[in-house]
């Protein structure tokens, strides 16, 4: 009796201690569910064994038919991940490298990008390929059951940017992944997937079943997004499905198979330890723990999965984005887990982790200070205010009260400047889950926290990184903003512009009466047209310029010269005649600003760098 009384006191401690953060994870599923939020299920397991597997909602509400713990979720993009565990697989088993090009095991594949672009880009999204969602992905969705069938969708786009010098996030490359597999194993993607991966996981209810199967308990998705923009009601997201998923998204999985793929990964059962290492942590050298959070997601689809020893959560829902994301924060939140190995200096935003849009988003923009305000939600708080700065070279910014609001976790530090490239100061980066504008998701934002003087009006700034695989629409006249998919045509050199983004910010080349000028389109300046103070000198002006204001910049205080110019300035097909003409001492380039863009609708194709001006 002595030896087993401790014993069974240390039981009933650890049994109080599991069930305190699951009955706080259940109070805010409950709440979640209640206020319409969330239908799914969440399953959160300790050292392999279930501590919470629960259903919500409803899997099929026409037929009345509720979700359960084994119901078949569609994954969204955490495939990938299931692709990222075989490209691993193959390379243990000596049949690739991961400095292979796409070209040495597609041969046939029918562009020239093949012989540039190496496999370890492509799981890194550094390719350049993009992606194959819009107008031909609607079109043909029903006819998509095998890899190559998504091929015509992106083979004939150009690359978005050089192999390496960059990086956005890529559903084509994932689909190249998924060909290279098939090539390599002689089976489909499918049967690899099957034989390789959930057969030795004992993952019984995983597989990438056809939109037109007949599969017992599968969920459907119910989804707010419509093509015009956002419903009132939700209705079925079978129309947005493809016919069959792809090596970069869309199967099927239950919370208790992603759990066992969890507890096979942990064990070596997959790949030998030193290729389980890498896909953790992305080294072969053994460095970093092994942890790591997948998330999928498109309209009525959402999905995430986070293993952190001891813990492994799964959360699948039927709704929109960010339904699971929103559950799986609060239970990282309540545990204590997420967002290890991340600290360190960083060098900038590489682009958000996940891109998803259903349609054209059209919503009002505030001009009342001249900067294009608008509202978005961040982790699904808000709405808060942000201004659309064109100027502003990252992803994003929050002041320093919306920051500790959020209480967004840090996962680094950054270098903010004048548009001088002076007075650099050290921000925090921070990590966003969900940033959602209307309709449109982001998820895996990194936020710098602004660190000094920010807008009085807004909560933040948002840059034209954000939406490098979409275009930006500011419709001054009417007060817009948009955004939309697809890309804009090639640059004709008079409504449609080619600009240089090598600070992030669009620069393009501007004839002031007949002297070259740089000039960013910067939509957070107030000026129609402002150049350097050290080029006055060379303008024809009807006067001296003399200060006319005050500028400041998060770093400086400065004066603003003026004069009319005696001549034309051209951008493009635009010609501003005697303009008046603001000079900046600090800053080394030129600017366009509101008052040039008052009267204009401009769209921004930020990932072909092009820009193009219409005057209604």
């Amino acid at each position: 009796m002595k030896i087993l009384i401790p014993v069974f006191a240390l039981l009933i401690a650890s049994s109080l201690v599991a069930a305190e953060p699951v009955a706080q994870i259940t109070a805010a599923i409950d709440k979640a569910v209640a206020e319409d939020r969330f239908s799914g299920v969440v399953l959160l397991a300790k050292d392999g064994t279930p501590i919470l597997s629960r259903a919500w909602g409803m899997a099929d509400p026409a037929k009345g038919i509720a979700n359960r713990p084994d119901t078949k979720f569609n994954l969204g993009s955490i495939n990938k991940f299931f692709t990222h565990v075989a490209i691993g697989q193959l390379a243990a088993a000596g049949k690739l490298s991961l400095n292979d090009t796409i070209r040495k095991h597609l041969p046939d594949y029918p562009s020239p990008v093949a012989d540039k672009i190496t496999i370890e880009q492509l799981l890194q999204h550094r390719s350049g390929l993009g992606d194959f969602f819009g107008p031909k992905f609607m079109a043909s969705h029903a006819a998509l059951r095998k890899l190559s069938d998504y091929l015509p969708l992106f083979v004939d786009k150009p690359l978005e940017f050089e192999p390496g010098s960059d990086q956005r996030y890529s559903n084509a490359g994932f689909v190249v992944l998924g060909l290279i597999i098939e090539k390599i194993s002689g089976q489909s993607y499918y049967d690899y997937v099957r034989d390789h991966i959930t057969r030795p996981a004992g993952m019984n209810d995983t597989a990438s079943y056809a939109i037109d199967e007949n599969v017992p308990n599968r969920a459907e998705g119910q989804t707010k997004r419509g093509p015009e923009g956002s419903t009132p009601a939700r209705h079925s997201n079978v129309n947005t499905l493809p016919a069959r998923g792809s090596s970069a998204g869309g199967g099927y999985s239950t919370a208790p198979d992603l759990l066992r793929l969890s507890q096979a990964l942990l064990a070596d059962k997959l790949m030998p330890k030193r290729w389980t290492d890498w896909l953790f942590t992305g080294s072969l050298d053994g460095a970093g723990k092994r942890n790591i959070g997948v998330a999928g997601g498109s309209p009525g689809v959402n999905a995430v999965l986070e293993i952190e020893p001891p813990y492994t959560l799964v959360v699948l829902s039927n709704f929109d984005p960010p339904s699971a994301e929103e559950i799986a924060r609060e239970a990282r939140k309540t545990l204590g887990i997420g967002g290890g190995g991340r600290e360190g200096k960083r060098r900038g935003p590489e682009g958000p982790g996940e891109v998803m849009i259903g349609g054209r988003v059209r919503i009002p923009m505030d001009l009342t200070n001249h900067v294009p305000v608008i509202e978005a939600k961040v982790n699904g708080k808000g709405p808060f205010r942000f201004a659309v700065d064109s100027g502003f070279g990252g992803m994003m910014q929050i002041s320093p009260e919306l920051s500790k609001q959020l209480s967004l976790p840090v996962i680094g530090e950054g270098i903010s400047a004048d548009p001088s490239g002076k007075n650099q100061k050290t921000i925090r980066i921070l990590s966003a889950e969900s940033v959602d504008i209307a309709e449109l998701h982001f998820g895996q934002v990194e936020v710098g926290e602004q660190n000094g003087r920010h807008l009085d009006n807004a909560d933040g700034i948002i840059g034209l990184h954000l939406f490098n695989s979409l275009i930006v629409t500011l419709d001054y006249p009417n007060a817009r903003f948009e955004v939309d998919g697809g890309s804009l045509p090639p640059a004709d050199g008079s409504k449609i512009l080619s600009y240089n983004a090598d600070r992030g910010i669009p620069n393009i080349e501007v004839d002031v009466a007949g002297v070259k000028v740089k000039t960013d389109i910067d939509s957070g300046s107030p000026a129609q047209l402002s150049v350097p103070l050290s080029i006055a000198k060379s303008l024809p002006l009807a006067e001296e310029p003399k200060v006319v204001g005050h500028g400041r910049t998060v770093g400086n205080d400065f004066d603003i010269y003026a004069a009319p110019l005696k001549g034309e300035a051209h951008i493009g097909a635009i010609t501003l005649t005697d303009p008046r003409v603001d000079f900046v001492e600090i800053f080394p380039v030129g600017n366009l600003g509101f008052r040039f863009l008052k009267d204009l609708v401009v769209t921004f194709d930020p990932a072909n760098h092009r820009v193009r001006f219409v005057k209604p």
